[in-house]
């Protein structure tokens, strides 16, 4: 017996579990967010791990003979919590595009702020959109959702059994090229009616010339986009409630493509 009461083969079948479930961490919304410090997010994987071991711990796995074997076996672990988390955030990256979208029409596209979850500095209202979007995420669970697909996967790959198939890239790019049409789904009401503010701006400036379209046209922007981002929420939140049932849907289908 070793340490915890592990025998080999169930120490390594805990390491590998925590291998997948660290993958996971790295990329998963909230779970990765670059505001939770290092040393909080790997005791946060241990200590699922230890919850999650029990359900996968009679998974059968051959023990690797070789290190290079071994290695092989821990970048495959590693290579199934990185798709399922990267997967949930192109939802999250769609809503952010979105809001860029509406920034660049209102005019907000020079006001940047520094988000540190990702390091890169982003629009106001692409931010208002993640965070909107993260709330509908918690609200509906799809983190319970996530870490249960996580568990779920070794039914369907087994430890060391991840593997690389056209039709896993192929569900991978087709999600990543969702993400514009979300993007833009989500962006829709708003850019549509400041387009007709554009429009009506130009049929002003042409009757009355004397007036300075400028000056009249970037607060008049400003108000028309936040009274459509207040009355669209409604459907912005139902919207991201339709997406995130699809996410589902698209996890169980990349987790059976990457069984070898």
């Amino acid at each position: 017996m070793g340490v915890l009461g592990f025998t080999e083969t169930g120490f390594l079948t805990f390491f590998l579990v925590l291998v997948r479930m660290t993958g996971l961490f790295i990329l998963a919304p909230m779970f990765a967010h670059a505001s939770i410090p290092a040393q909080v997010k790997a005791w946060f994987a241990f200590a699922v791990t230890l919850v999650v071991y029990p359900m996968v711990s009679q998974t059968p796995m051959s023990a690797p003979g070789e290190v290079a074997e071994f290695a092989w076996v821990i970048a495959r672990e590693l290579f199934v919590g990185l798709v399922l988390g990267y997967v949930a955030l192109l939802v999250f990256a769609a809503a952010r595009y979105a809001g860029e979208l509406i920034d660049t029409q209102i005019g907000f596209g020079m006001a940047n702020l520094v988000d540190p979850s990702f390091g890169a500095q982003v629009t106001v209202v692409g931010q208002f959109h993640f965070l909107a979007a993260t709330m509908v995420y918690l609200a509906v669970n799809g983190h319970h959702f996530l870490m249960g697909a996580l568990v779920r996967s070794y039914d369907v790959v087994p430890m060391g059994q991840a593997g690389l198939s056209p039709d896993l890239f192929d569900l991978i790019v087709s999600r990543f090229g969702e993400l514009f049409k979300i993007a833009v789904r989500m962006a829709l009401p708003a850019v549509v009616c400041l387009l007709i503010t554009e429009m009506s701006l130009g049929i002003v400036a042409r009757a009355v010339p004397q007036m300075n379209v400028l000056m009249v046209g970037f607060p008049l922007k400003i108000c028309v986009g936040l009274a459509v981002l207040v009355l669209a929420m409604p459907g912005f939140v139902g919207y991201v409630r339709v997406v995130l049932g699809r996410l589902q849907e698209a996890i169980v289908l990349i987790i059976g493509a990457m069984r070898s």
